[in-house]
């Protein structure tokens, strides 16, 4: 898949934060589990990708290290793809101009 939007490569989104010290897994099992559970294996599956690149992307953010990347490229494409094809005019905080 080809994006159209080549600035997402380089968007900042601000400074990376040092870990916190605050202990979120158990919040994070909670969200990965209730995706475990879909019913639909499809569904189960995108979700289980997607769940791990967003966990993956908040880790990156507090400088830890990152487990899934190829979850990470999953996430991203499947969101600007989506954004893409929703046909509102989204786009890229970098393509607004």
């Amino acid at each position: 898949m080809t994006l159209k939007c080549q600035a997402l490569k380089f968007a900042e989104f601000g400074p990376k934060h040092e870990d916190t010290g605050y202990d979120g897994s158990s919040h994070w099992k909670v969200l990965h589990d209730e995706v475990k559970s879909i019913e639909c294996d499809f569904c189960q599956q995108k979700g289980i990708k997607l769940m791990r690149g967003l966990h993956d992307s908040v880790n990156i953010h507090l400088g830890k290290e990152v487990q899934h990347p190829e979850d990470m490229d999953f996430l991203l494409k499947h969101v600007a793809w989506s954004a893409e094809q929703q046909g509102s005019g989204l786009r890229c905080y970098k393509c607004q101009d």
